[in-house]
C-alpha cells in the first residue's frame, strides 16, 4: 500500500511537471536570465549534470539565433541525459528510439547547414522534432 502511495504521489508530481515544461515552453521567448537561473539551481537539486545545466541555458539564451545550432543544443542534452540519467529512467523508457531520432535529426541539421540557402519549412520541421525529443528525454528523466 506504500508503494502505491508513492507511486500516486510520483504520477501527480509528474503530470504537474509535465504542465510546468509545457507552460515553460511555450513561454521560453520570455524567460529573463533570472528565471532561468532558477531553473539551473532547481535542475542541479534534481541531480542533473552541469553539461545538462549549461545545454539548457544555450537552447534559451543561445549565443547566435540560429535555429540550427539550437537543434544541435537540444540533441546534445538529450544526449547528456541518456548518459547521465539512463540508470534513473524508467524501464520502458524508448532510449533506442531517441537514439534513432537524434542521428535523424542531426544528419538533417547537417545537410541543412551545408545548403547554401536553408529551407525554411525543413528548418522548423527539424526545430518541432527536436523540440519533441528533448521534451520527451526530460520528462522521462524527472519522472
Amino acid at each position: 500500500m506504500a508503494s502505491t502511495k508513492k507511486s500516486n504521489k510520483q504520477a501527480k508530481a509528474g503530470g504537474k511537471l509535465s504542465i510546468f515544461i509545457d507552460v515553460v515552453t511555450m513561454l521560453s521567448q520570455f524567460i529573463t536570465p533570472e528565471m532561468l537561473g532558477h531553473t539551473a539551481e532547481w535542475l542541479k537539486e534534481q541531480k542533473f549534470s552541469d553539461k545538462f545545466v549549461d545545454l539548457v541555458r544555450k537552447i534559451h539564451f543561445p549565443e547566435d539565433k540560429d535555429p540550427l545550432d539550437v537543434v544541435g543544443y537540444q540533441c546534445d542534452a538529450v544526449e547528456e541525459l541518456i548518459e547521465t540519467k539512463s540508470a534513473d529512467l524508467s524501464d520502458n523508457a524508448p532510449i533506442g528510439q531517441w537514439r534513432g531520432e537524434l542521428g535523424r535529426i542531426r544528419r538533417g541539421v547537417e545537410l541543412l547547414g551545408k545548403a547554401p540557402v536553408k529551407d525554411r519549412k525543413k528548418v522548423k520541421a527539424l526545430e518541432m522534432r527536436a523540440k519533441k525529443l528533448f521534451d520527451s528525454a526530460f520528462t522521462a528523466a524527472v519522472n
